[in-house]
């Protein structure tokens, strides 16, 4: 058993298709949360990329 975990070329699709599906979620709940607090749009991307 190693340390450090190792890229499964097998899983890289999987991955990169949740990470996808990730940022489709986060993009408008980032935007929809820094209009609902009077912040703008902007400042709420500014903090889901600093969260």
């Amino acid at each position: 058993m190693g340390i450090t975990n190792r890229i499964n070329f097998r899983c890289m699709r999987g991955d990169m298709f949740g990470g996808v599906t990730a940022a489709v979620i986060t993009l408008p709940l980032a935007l929809a949360f820094g209009v609902v607090s009077c912040a703008g749009a902007a400042l709420g991307l500014y903090g889901a990329v600093i969260d």
